[in-house]
């Protein structure tokens, strides 16, 4: 029980002593709350912002959408213990992928842009000015996310989203659908979801991001899943992704590292 609501997970089980790493794999709601009872709502909230949630990002796009991000203090009830596995907050598709870049990125955050160089009238190709970058995370600890994030999609919630010959890290998210009404269930008492995957290839030298967000999956209770109708998109368009920008398979036929 935490406020008004009980919170639980997403399937049952027994209680259990679990480490973080199987909070992550197994996608454990109450196992993310106590993380962050044990980090402190403000430092949390900080490191939030440090990953770029809550911000225009610098492609400073026109009418470009901050998300959904209160102030720490202007958090009650529950929302104060589900924004730690993210029900309350919105972010932008491209915000999520630069949170998630960090940990690709060795611990820094790199300013998203859309445009690599320019093309001369000679033909040669001028770089746009590098990205601003900074430290959100030392690279020990973006190495023990990368590791934890392979074993979602080898052993936890994404295993959908394995791909042949390369090694994949991710993380599955399924969020309740907010309505017009204000809450999370329609007139006739239906609630809606998103399901998404987010995750990076070659797991042990990350070169490109993809993000997997459906509105609304096809109803049923095992497609509304993040693992189950958003990781298979994913591990669809690895092949073709690789194939486009010239990255060769990693592993001989296999999805994960022996």
């Amino acid at each position: 029980q935490y406020g008004d609501d009980l919170l639980r997970d997403s399937h049952e089980h027994p209680d259990e002593d679990m480490t973080v790493r199987q909070i992550l794999v197994e996608s454990s709601n109450i196992g993310t709350i106590k993380v962050q009872e044990e980090v402190q709502l403000r430092r949390h909230w900080d490191f939030m912002r440090a990953f770029g949630l809550g911000e225009r990002t610098a492609l400073d796009f026109p009418n470009e959408s901050a998300g959904i991000f209160k102030e720490w203090n202007d958090l009650h009830g529950s929302e104060k213990y589900t924004v730690s596995y993210g029900q309350g907050l919105a972010s932008t598709p491209i915000q999520l992928i630069s949170a998630v870049n960090v940990i690709a990125n060795d611990g820094l955050y790199v300013a998203p842009k859309l445009v690599r160089g320019f093309v001369g009238k000679d033909g040669d190709i001028r770089p746009t000015p590098p990205s601003a970058t900074q430290e959100v995370i030392s690279p020990n600890t973006a190495e023990v996310m990368q590791s934890i994030m392979t074993d979602v999609v080898c052993s936890g919630t994404a295993t959908r989203a394995q791909a042949t010959s390369f090694v994949v890290a991710g993380k599955t998210g399924t969020g309740l659908k907010a309505q017009t009404n204000g809450g999370y269930e329609d007139e006739f008492g239906v609630r809606s979801y998103y399901a998404s995957f987010v995750g990076f290839f070659p797991a042990e030298d990350p070169r490109i991001t993809v993000l997997i967000s459906i509105d609304e999956p096809p109803a049923g209770t095992l497609n509304r899943y993040g693992g189950t109708a958003a990781a298979p998109v994913f591990a669809r368009l690895v092949p073709s992704i690789a194939h486009e920008v010239g990255i060769q398979p990693t592993h001989n036929g296999a999805a994960c590292a022996e």
